[in-house]
């Protein structure tokens, strides 16, 4: 996922444009902080006034709830007739020393303990109300140096409130034109001094990893670009140089390299074929003897009695497998020299069918499912068919190895345009992804000593490779394997 980052002008701007909304919010509040109290304090002082009037002319003796009460006609009564006129004037509330009102003047709606309520002190003072309304201005009556009663007057707060909000909006409006134009000479001075700069410099070094050396750059604005500019350049001149260098050492080293690969496959090739050879030739010479004297007593068998049907079919059989024998020593003997494609035609169809039918009569897949699928009309192959009858052997013996105690064998047979696919396909084991890479050497095996040599897949494979085919694998461990064999179809004659 591609990180988002913002251009250096918006990253510049951004900060810009914080530090000022900081500064704006940090000034704001402490200017409306300011205008607001000295607004308070204005109102507070003539809420003052008023009460103190108000008390001058209340009469010397202040009457006490329920016996008495403020008249109506009394000259403090006419005062806040008087004073309730203006709009900010909202409740006029006198209590006596018991703190009963024997007196109150006010809007409509108003509770006549309005002035006192929410107070926590009742000190004489001025208190804003909690939710900022209105101001109240507590004064104490007295008389004689005696309490003998409260006055509390509240006035509403709406004009300065609106004269609050006057100030904010025109200030804000002050505030996003200086915003706006600070912003626009910001961004044209950036661009020209900073940016411009650092994007040629950026456009260059772009141009250097795409492999365009020998860049070079004249920038204006300040010494540290200038110098960057510079020292940029003469980067650019030495990674051209640079390049030319590693260039020619790396098209030496890839011939030293190329060279040293063919000697070494060559080398290890040779020490294979060599080992293989000799192998080979020593069971060529260790089995060819009694290989001849086996053939030779199942000919006599079968000549001293030719009349006996089991005799002469286990001498034909004897003289099949000891031929096959045969063929097997001197195919370990071809593996190790290079084989040209033959020129024989073989019927894949007729040639697995007798083979599957040879190992069955054998007891190999005893308490194995084998399953045959096979075209009835397969066109022949340019294979050898006793080389191939030995590939398909060497693969169904693996498929019955990597399958014991049970399983499924399926051998199949398809044509395409140009090939005959001989797949066998088991239900085994399979085979791990470190020794897939291993299959088709010589003498590479996963079976336990003495049960397999480790040739029968490389000589497979080394046969069909002599075919002009190929051969391939896949396995999956725990599912089982799939070998498949590829054989180029015969040129056939057309009348």
């Amino acid at each position: 996922m591609i990180r988002y980052r913002p251009s250096l002008t918006a990253s510049i701007l951004a900060f810009l444009g914080l530090l000022l909304v900081l500064t704006w919010l940090l000034f704001s509040l402490l200017a409306f902080k300011t205008a607001a109290n000295d607004l308070y304090a204005q109102k507070g002082e003539h809420a003052r006034t008023l009460l103190k009037a108000f008390v001058s002319l209340l009469p010397d003796s202040i009457p006490t709830y329920p016996e008495g009460f403020i008249p109506p006609d009394s000259q403090a009564s006419q005062y806040i007739q008087k004073l309730s006129e203006e709009s900010v004037f909202s409740r006029l509330t006198l209590l006596d020393s018991n703190g009963k009102p024997i007196f109150s003047a006010g809007r409509e709606g108003n509770d006549p303990y309005s002035p006192f309520q929410g107070l926590l002190k009742t000190a004489d003072g001025s208190y804003i109300q909690s939710d900022g309304s209105g101001i109240v201005y507590l004064l104490t009556v007295l008389r004689d140096g005696k309490k003998v009663g409260v006055a509390g007057l509240l006035l509403s707060l709406a004009p300065e409130k609106a004269r609050l909000n006057r100030s904010r909006q025109m200030l804000m409006a002050y505030f996003v034109l200086d915003f706006i134009l600070l912003l626009g000479l910001g961004s044209f001075v950036l661009s020209r001094i900073v940016v411009n700069p650092i994007n040629r410099l950026l456009t260059a070094t772009e141009k250097i990893t795409g492999g365009q050396y020998g860049q070079r750059l004249n920038v204006s604005g300040s010494a540290e670009l200038a110098r960057l500019a510079d020292a940029f350049n003469e980067m650019s001149l030495t990674l051209r140089s640079k390049d030319h260098q590693v260039t020619e050492q790396m098209t030496a080293l890839k011939q030293v390299n190329c060279d040293l690969d063919k000697a070494r496959e060559e080398t290890l090739r040779t020490e294979k074929m060599a080992s293989i050879g000799l192998l080979a030739a020593g069971m060529a010479h260790e089995i060819g003897t009694p290989l001849a004297s086996i053939m030779g007593y199942a000919e006599l068998s079968a000549g001293e009695q030719p009349d006996n049907p089991a005799i002469q079919d286990y001498a034909r059989r004897i003289s099949e497998d000891c031929s096959r024998i045969d063929r097997i020593v001197r195919g370990l003997l071809d593996y190790a020299r290079p084989r040209s494609p033959g020129g024989e035609n073989a019927d894949v169809r007729e040639v697995l069918l007798a083979t599957i039918d040879l190992m069955t009569q054998q007891g190999v897949f005893k308490q194995l499912q084998l399953v045959i699928e096979t075209d009835e009309l397969l066109l022949p192959a340019k294979c050898d068919q006793h080389q191939l009858q030995q590939v398909v052997i060497n693969l169904l013996l693996n498929s019955r190895d990597a399958t014991p105690g049970g399983g499924t064998i399926k051998v199949r047979a398809v044509q395409d345009a140009a090939h005959i696919r001989l797949d066998v396909i088991d239900s085994g084991t399979g085979i791990t992804d470190v020794s897939m890479k291993h299959i088709f050497d010589p003498f590479f095996t996963t079976k336990p000593p003495g049960k397999g040599t480790g040739l029968g897949l490389a000589i497979s494979a080394r046969i069909v490779e002599g075919f002009g085919g190929r051969i391939t694998a896949t396995s999956k461990v725990g599912k089982g394997s799939c070998f498949s064999v590829w054989l180029p179809l015969a040129l056939v004659e057309r009348e």
